[in-house]
């Protein structure tokens, strides 16, 4: 049962550090360097949440990793 849930949070654990990859790269190449020259650069604040989505989802995306490390190197 621990190894199934390993393999499951290490799969979790991937998927959500790709949102918060993808999310990362939304707000830092798209809004912030896209919009450099641009006059109206309010999407700098109105992305935000988006960016913060992003941080929350790597937070849980590395106590996925752990949870994955203790369900698949533990010997019960």
């Amino acid at each position: 049962m621990r190894r199934i849930l390993g393999i499951g949070a290490a799969v979790s654990a991937v998927v959500t550090f790709l949102i918060a990859a993808v999310t990362a790269k939304w707000y830092v190449w798209d809004i912030a360097v896209g919009q450099a020259g641009d006059p109206d650069r309010s999407m700098l604040f109105w992305g935000l949440p988006i960016l913060f989505i992003g941080v929350a989802t790597a937070v849980v995306s590395v106590a996925l990793a752990l949870v994955a490390r203790w369900g698949l190197t533990r010997r019960s």
